[in-house]
């Protein structure tokens, strides 16, 4: 069928116009039995053409509509995404994108996520960084509405890494002057990437200790690391059990080494929940699964927006005993918890089970007795709670079994 089409033009938040093309008509003719016929009848022939075609003609354009792709949510843009490119005072030119909420209160402050791609080609054009779901995760992917107004920068930096000293200089420029241009709480401050990424987030932390509220490095292992810079950043760092064993080598001994420097010997165990950092393993995984899996995380959101680094710096909290070892447990069943503030004390230690506070221990030893639980799978939950009133909450499951006679 021939078809006359048109190419309207839409401009997206920022500068990108983008093109899309539809059919709008549909030309019909009808050929006449002998052309002398054709001659004298034209008009009356078109008139009937019309007539009968004119009722299926909305139908034909409705058709070419729908025959055209859906457009993607990267068309167009969510309108609260800037397009804009700056040079660092080093020379170092980037291009990025900034999500700025609507609806601003204000004289209040909102959270900042600075998101960091994986190694990509195509990532070096605004259109293509706005593809990353990381990004996108931060306002619920095409639904672009968010759980907390939340500004979110992310550059593009193709292949070139986020590490070295020119592309750091120049992502940290960014952000220092987003924090004089708009009201961006300076305490709530959030990382997350994905493989190289995630590499430039580990490095960040270590550059500037204590700025970043909390971080996701995903599918990195971060190499040598420095624990006693990181351990008092809240982290909670995935990776797929298929990535390369190299990889998931080094990050499990990393977690080990920033536990250890929080006063936890037990390494690098994922049921670990109390102590910095959270450390996930997905099973079936491999290296590029992981920002699907890490997206689907429950209460990750939670977790991130229960940050600040406002001076106080979280407890860590951890079961001595019982473990949740591949053993059954008799009840009752002894739980014993071991509580530490790296920048003052343990105001109270609650025991639960699920949000059911059983016990308030607020003396060391911090313990407990389970009387009542039977036979079956218990989670078991502790929550230390520091002075200054932040807390982390170690959980874990254990197998009851009936009781001996």
């Amino acid at each position: 069928m021939n078809g006359n089409w048109i190419e309207p033009e839409r401009r997206s938040a920022g500068t990108e116009r983008q093109t899309i093309t539809a059919p709008i008509c549909c030309t019909v003719s009808i050929r006449g039995r002998n052309e002398q016929g054709q001659r004298r009848g034209y008009a009356r022939r078109r008139m009937t053409s019309l007539r009968v075609f004119a009722p299926f003609l909305p139908l034909a354009v409705l058709i070419g509509f729908a025959c055209c792709p859906a457009l993607a949510q990267t068309g167009p843009y969510p309108r609260e995404f800037q397009f804009r490119e700056r040079t660092s005072s080093g020379g170092e030119a980037l291009k990025h994108v900034v999500y700025v909420p609507r609806n601003l209160q204000p004289g209040r402050k909102y959270p900042l996520a600075v998101y960091l791609h994986g190694t990509c080609t195509e990532c070096v054009t605004h259109e293509r960084i706005l593809k990353e779901s990381g990004l996108q995760w931060w306002h619920e992917y095409d639904r672009d509405v968010q759980q907390e107004p939340t500004f979110l920068f992310a550059p593009a930096g193709g292949t070139g890494g986020w590490s070295g000293p020119a592309r750091r200089q120049a992502v940290f420029e960014i952000i220092d002057g987003l924090l004089q241009e708009f009201p961006i709480d300076p305490q709530r401050i959030y990382l997350m990437g994905f493989s190289m990424g995630g590499a430039g987030i580990w490095n960040y932390l270590q550059q500037r200790p204590g700025f970043f509220a909390a971080a996701n490095p995903q599918a990195a292992a971060g190499g040598t690391l420095n624990p006693e810079a990181l351990k008092n950043t809240p982290i909670w760092t995935t990776i797929g059990i298929d990535d390369s064993a190299n990889n998931l080598e080094q990050l499990t001994a990393n977690v080990s080494r920033i536990r250890a420097a929080n006063g936890d010997p037990q390494g690098g165990a994922t049921w670990v929940t109390g102590v910095n950092p959270r450390f996930t393993i997905f099973p079936s995984t491999d290296h590029g699964g992981v920002q699907e899996k890490t997206q689907q995380i429950p209460g990750l959101r939670d977790w991130f927006y229960a940050q600040s680094n406002n001076g106080n710096i979280p407890p860590n909290v951890r079961f001595v005993r019982p473990l949740p070892l591949d053993q059954e447990y008799t009840g009752p069943v002894a739980a014993l918890v071991k509580a530490t503030d790296p920048d003052g004390k343990i105001d109270r230690v609650e025991f639960c089970i699920g949000a059911k506070v059983l016990f308030v221990a607020r003396q060391e030893p911090f313990q407990y007795t389970f009387d009542d639980l039977g036979p079956g799978i218990h989670t078991i939950a502790a929550r230390a709670v520091d002075a200054g009133g932040k807390s982390r909450t170690a959980e874990i499951t254990i197998r009851v079994g009936s009781k001996k006679e």
